[in-house]
């Protein structure tokens, strides 16, 4: 049974040392490197724990160094020494592997700062002891300073770690009592009683157990850290979306209020300017003139009140107050009414399902996008009808503009400013543009989430 479980331990602290070299060198994740430390030291130490390999190092290799007496010595005072090594490997492996430097990061460096300084003090005491054939010292010294502090050390560490780590500490912490344990009623039987030929087996049997709940720990961290890396690409993800919205947002209000600006410019200034010329030639029809000349003068008044006309026509498409007074349904409709005046051209509004109101902004914003394309209707398609529908379907708006002209080359569609135009509103919207252009007609397709618009 003891040859299985010793062959099972350094199987699997072989393939361990592998996979955190592998680890360590794939994520450059501080907790692999020093498991790797561990598994090293540790297989140093369980193979010397094989009779034939134990007296190899000692006849073999140690014998090259010291007298036999002294090679029997170094290898007894580094029993205990390799132990101080593997466990400091093993305590800073847990710090890592928790996360404990993430959350209390001043306390985990002092603490390895610490155990740094006794891996320092018990090199330095091996050397001395051994030089001066004082075991007994540096035995008692590993007995009642070393455990002591690591078990003071793990007890305290244990509330920060069921406090801050994630889920995966629950597989490692089993994994870790287990091999306190087992290693310390090793320990205790190969002390205090005589007959110890077995004992190293409860030792391996603890290295099983932790391998075996590492595995479960190492494959849950795996699965949180997936998690989290999801969580914070979909964090940068969203935080782009919100910038690249808000440079929509800022672009869409400053041409917003560009077009309020000369609405009210045309408005104010040249509507009033043409009105005051109206007047002025009003006064002149009863000044004596002759039929000709006042013929004249009704034919410019005329063609003035024209002008008021397209300068009214112009400041309202620019900045439609009909938005905020009646809604989008009513300022499309109007529009496509004033668009239908003109004899060679005709616009069918269509409407159906239930109107949702959204914020003044988005409405405007659609009814841009619709004022976009029936431009681009009346100056490239040569169309002689056109179709707008609006559909609402539970929480969508399905938006279609349809003409019966030429069609277009779909591949050099984003090269004109006003399909440009178009997309910076449809991004801003969160929508999505759907066109079919054939020699027959076109058909614009936008469908707009609700829940996604402002």
């Amino acid at each position: 049974m003891i040859e299985f479980i010793w062959h099972a331990v350094i199987s699997y602290l072989m393939l361990f040392l592998v996979l955190s070299i592998s680890l360590h060198l794939y994520t450059k994740d501080k907790s692999f490197k020093y498991y790797a430390f561990y598994n090293f030291t540790l297989i140093l130490y369980v193979l010397t724990k094989k009779e034939w390999i134990y007296y190899y190092f000692v006849d073999t290799i140690l014998s090259q160094f010291f007298a036999k007496e002294d090679a029997v010595s170094f290898a007894k005072f580094n029993n205990w020494y390799i132990q101080v090594v593997f466990y400091n490997f093993y305590f800073i492996f847990s710090i890592y592997f928790l996360d404990l430097n993430k959350f209390i990061k001043t306390i985990t460096d002092r603490i390895i700062k610490f155990l740094t300084i006794i891996l320092v003090f018990f090199s330095v005491l091996f050397f001395i002891t051994f030089r001066n054939n004082k075991f007994e010292l540096f035995f008692e010294s590993f007995q009642f300073l070393y455990l002591p502090i690591v078990l003071i050390l793990f007890f305290y560490l244990l509330p920060k770690t069921l406090k801050h780590s994630g889920k995966h500490k629950y597989f490692y912490l089993t994994g870790l009592c287990f091999y306190i344990i087992f290693a310390l009623i090793g320990f205790y039987l190969s002390v205090y009683t005589k007959n110890n030929g077995n004992i190293i087996k409860y030792f391996l049997t603890g290295i099983l157990i932790e391998n075996f709940c590492f595995v479960l720990g190492l494959a849950y961290k795996i699965k949180l850290v997936n998690e989290e890396n999801q969580k914070s690409k979909a964090a940068i993800a969203f935080e782009k979306q919100n910038q690249e919205i808000s440079k929509l947002e800022a672009l869409i209000d400053g041409e917003e209020k560009e077009r309020q600006r000369i609405a009210q410019e045309l408005h104010d200034g040249l509507n009033g300017d043409l009105s005051a010329i109206k007047y002025r030639l009003s006064t002149l029809e009863d000044s004596g003139l002759s039929n000709i000349a006042r013929e004249d003068i009704i034919k410019v008044i005329n063609m003035v009140d024209e002008s008021c006309a397209q300068v009214r026509s112009i400041s309202h498409n620019l900045m439609p107050s009909s938005i905020l007074d009646y809604g989008l349904i009513e300022t499309v409709k109007e529009y496509c009414f004033k668009m239908n005046s003109t004899d060679d051209f005709k616009i069918d509004f269509q409407f159906f399902g239930n109107y949702i109101a959204l914020s003044k902004k988005t409405e405007t914003v659609i009814y841009r996008i619709v004022q976009e394309l029936v431009v681009n209707i009346l100056k490239h398609a040569k169309a002689t009808e056109a179709i707008i529908q609006f559909n609402y379907r539970d929480d969508e708006l399905f938006i279609t503009v349809e003409d019966n002209g030429i069609g277009f080359n779909e591949n050099t569609i984003s090269k004109g400013i006003g399909h440009k135009n178009i997309q910076t509103r449809i991004d801003f919207l969160n929508a999505q543009l759907d066109v079919d252009s054939s020699s027959s007609g076109t058909s614009y397709t936008i469908s707009i989430d609700l829940n996604k618009t402002k």
